[in-house]
């Protein structure tokens, strides 16, 4: 059975996101492989890791998509529930980043930033009436 021309242009849409990204995080683990000490390196090279994870997510989605297509059903249903289970897991994984993305982030704001809201909070708290 041919497959669906909307399902066939998801799958080479997610190849090419995959492709895409995948140059994304080779150039930024390269470049964090050259700056050691660089947080906004190692940032760039965990952003693009998390989307590479997103994009194996969407395209392991389109699969499956064209595994219900093939084969026999029972066996094409257990297939289907393991790349189902392998989605889950991407996804489950580009989830759990984004901690670390804002840890980075808050490494990564310039420490006049971080001294002005420091600033700003004692102003805030200091300007206060009492009893409010």
């Amino acid at each position: 059975m041919p497959s669906r021309p909307s399902t066939t242009t998801t799958l080479d849409d997610a190849g090419a996101a995959v492709d895409r990204v995948g140059r994304s995080v080779r150039r930024t683990c390269s470049a964090l492989a050259r700056r050691t000490d660089d947080v906004q390196a190692l940032r760039d090279a965990v952003r693009s890791a998390a989307r590479l994870t997103r994009a194996l997510a969407t395209a392991v989605d389109g699969i499956a998509e064209h595994a219900r297509d093939i084969g026999e059903p029972t066996a094409t249903d257990d297939l289907v529930a393991d790349l189902a289970a392998l989605r889950n897991c991407l996804a489950t994984g580009a989830a759990v980043v984004d901690p670390a993305l804002d840890d980075l982030r808050e490494w990564t704001t310039p420490d006049a930033d971080r001294e002005f809201a420091r600033r700003y909070q004692e102003w805030a708290a200091a300007s206060t009436p009492a009893g409010s």
